[in-house]
């Protein structure tokens, strides 16, 4: 279930969201992680973070993140969007054009983060 701080959605970036969360399922160190998707919107940075956790219920100790990772935008640097990964502990720039609002940055990030995966599966 996905988690939405600062903005509300257009109904066709809420849906791909929904489907991301549905339908990504990775193997990451011999298990199978399902993502969740965090949305903080700020006036100066966008963000969109995924946290893969294993598909059983947590343990005594709660929820587990084995991986993270989050994309983020300075909205008015313009410089391109951040992203970091937890499992390398490195953050790099994908180079992107101006992105013309706040959805138009989610389809982005997921998009993105749906080809990683895609390739790593």
């Amino acid at each position: 279930m996905s988690k939405i701080f600062g903005f509300r959605p257009q109904a066709a970036t809420q849906q791909l969201i929904d489907k991301f969360e549905k339908e990504v399922l990775i193997r990451h160190n011999n298990q199978q992680l399902v993502g969740t998707v965090y949305i903080d919107m700020q006036d100066d940075r966008w963000a969109v973070a995924v946290a893969y956790n294993y598909t059983r219920k947590p343990g005594l100790h709660g929820h587990e993140n084995p991986l993270e990772v989050r994309y983020s935008y300075p909205v008015q640097e313009n410089t391109g969007v951040q992203m970091f990964r937890s499992d390398s502990a490195s953050e790099k720039a994908l180079k992107t054009e101006p992105l013309k609002d706040r959805d138009a940055f989610i389809r982005f990030a997921l998009m993105q983060e749906r080809s990683i995966v895609g390739r790593a599966a």
